[in-house]
C-alpha cells in the first residue's frame, strides 16, 4: 500500500440519465437522477483507494449547502480531506452532466467560481511524506511554484502531471513530472493527429519522462523514457453504460501499477483493461467488481406501437417496453396507485391514437411517452422509467 497525494478538482456531480440529448431549444425528461461527488484527481484517488491505496486530497471547498454534500462525499470514498482549503467566498464547482442512456456518452456542462488552491497552502504540506504526487495541468498561476517545491523535498518519490486541456505555460512544467498522461483533447487542440505524433514532439524536450497518451476508441500510445512509442488498441466493450470517469480509472491504474514496479507498458494494459472495464457499469463504486451479464432482454423487432412487451425480470419488478415513434420506452410494470402490475386482471390496453396505456386493474391511463398518468385514480403520477440502450442489432439491454 502506497501514500498518494492528489493535488487538483473537487466537483459537485449533477448526472441526468436522458433517452437522447435535447438539440437547442429542446426539452427531453431525464430518465434518472442522482447526485455524486466527481473531479479528474478526486475520481482517481477514489480509484487508488480501491486498490488497496491511502489517499489524500489537495483542494478547495466553499461553504455554501452543497459543499457539506461534497466534503461527506469524499470521506465516504475513503480518501483523506486533511488539506482541503476552504473559501467562504464562492460556491461548490457543478458538473452537469446528460448521460446517454443508449450509448453511454456523456455530455458535460461545467459550472466553478471557487478559487484554486493556493501556493501557501500547499506549501504548507510535507509532501514527504508521500510515495506519489498527482497533479491536475490546471491552476497555473500556483502550480509551478507547487511543483517546485515537490521536487525539492522529494528524494525519489514520481510526480504524475495529468495534461486534460491545453492551458498556457503548462509546457515549462513536463521535464518537472516523471510521467505525463496527455488526452486526445490536448493532442488535437495542439494539432496532432495521433498519440504517437504528439508524443514524439514531446519527447524532444522531456526526454527523461515517460509519456501517455489516451485517446479513446483509438486506444492508447505510451512512450517509456529514452524508449520509442508504442500503443495499445482499445478494448471493444459492449454494451458501453458509463463512459463518465473512465480517464479517471485510467489514470488510477496507471499510477497502481507502477508503483508496483510495473513495466510503463504492462501499466497501460492494465489500466486500459480497468478503463474498458469499467464503462461496462455506471459509477466508480466497486470498481474491482464490473462485470456485467451481455445478454440483451429483448430486441426492438418484437416491440411495436401497438401493443406492450412484458420482460419477465427476477429481483424486480418486470419490465413494459413499446415503441413510439421509433423509439423505445421501458417502464416498470407497476401501477403508482396499488402497485400491482398493469397486466394484473389482463392484457394492458394500448391506444396508439392517443398514445396512452391502461392499466388493467383500476383504468388508470399512462402516457407512453413519460409514463404519467392522464386520467385516472393515480392522476398526475408516474410509471417507473428503466433505463435501456438499443445497440446496432435491435438488442435492447437494462443501462443500470
Amino acid at each position: 500500500m502506497a501514500k498518494i497525494l492528489g493535488i487538483g478538482n473537487a466537483v459537485l456531480d449533477t448526472v441526468l440519465t436522458v433517452d437522447r440529448y435535447p438539440s437547442e431549444d429542446q426539452e427531453v425528461r431525464a430518465q434518472k437522477r442522482h447526485y455524486q461527488v466527481g473531479g479528474n484527481v478526486n475520481n482517481s484517488l477514489y480509484v487508488l483507494q480501491q486498490l488497496g491505496h491511502e489517499t489524500a486530497i489537495c483542494s478547495t471547498i466553499a461553504t455554501d449547502p452543497e459543499a457539506k454534500l461534497l466534503h461527506t462525499g469524499i470521506q465516504e470514498r475513503g480518501i483523506s480531506c486533511e488539506y482541503l482549503q476552504k473559501f467562504i467566498q464562492g460556491r461548490t464547482p457543478n458538473s452537469f452532466v446528460a448521460l446517454n442512456a443508449h450509448t453511454g456518452s456523456r455530455t458535460i456542462v461545467h459550472y466553478r467560481d471557487l478559487p484554486e488552491v493556493s501556493f501557501e497552502h500547499f506549501a504548507k504540506i510535507e509532501v514527504e511524506n508521500y510515495d506519489w504526487l498527482h497533479f491536475e495541468g490546471r491552476n497555473l498561476e500556483n502550480l509551478p511554484g507547487m511543483m517546485n517545491i515537490a521536487k525539492t523535498f522529494l528524494s525519489h518519490q514520481p510526480i504524475s502531471l495529468e495534461v486534460e486541456k491545453p492551458r498556457e505555460g503548462i509546457e515549462e512544467l513536463f521535464s518537472q513530472s516523471n510521467l505525463i498522461i496527455f488526452s486526445h483533447h490536448y493532442a488535437n487542440a495542439k494539432g496532432f493527429e495521433s498519440g504517437e505524433t504528439l508524443l514524439v514532439e514531446i519527447q524532444k524536450n522531456s526526454p527523461n519522462t515517460n509519456l501517455v497518451c489516451t485517446w479513446g476508441a483509438k486506444g492508447v500510445w505510451f512512450l517509456p523514457a529514452g524508449g520509442k512509442v508504442s500503443h495499445i488498441a482499445a478494448k471493444k466493450v459492449h454494451p458501453i453504460i458509463d463512459t463518465l470517469g473512465a480517464g479517471d480509472t485510467f489514470n488510477a491504474a496507471l499510477i497502481h501499477k507502477l508503483l508496483e514496479k510495473s513495466s510503463l507498458e504492462a501499466a497501460c494494459e492494465y489500466a486500459n483493461e480497468l478503463a474498458a472495464s469499467k464503462i461496462q457499469k455506471v459509477g466508480l463504486d466497486d470498481i474491482l467488481n464490473t462485470r456485467v451479464e451481455n445478454r440483451p432482454i429483448a430486441n426492438i423487432k418484437n416491440v411495436t406501437n401497438a401493443r406492450t412487451t412484458n420482460i419477465p425480470m427476477q429481483g424486480r419488478h418486470d419490465i413494459v417496453l413499446i415503441k413510439l415513434n421509433n423509439e423505445i420506452k421501458a417502464y416498470e410494470n407497476n401501477c403508482p396507485h396499488q402497485n400491482v402490475p398493469l397486466n394484473e386482471a389482463y392484457k394492458i390496453d394500448v391506444n396508439p391514437f392517443e398514445n396512452t396505456m391502461k392499466c388493467s386493474v383500476h383504468d388508470a391511463f399512462f402516457k407512453i411517452e413519460d409514463g404519467e398518468c392522464i386520467d385516472g385514480p393515480c392522476l398526475g403520477e408516474h410509471l417507473t422509467p428503466v433505463c435501456i440502450r438499443v445497440d446496432d442489432a435491435g438488442d435492447i439491454y437494462l443501462a443500470e
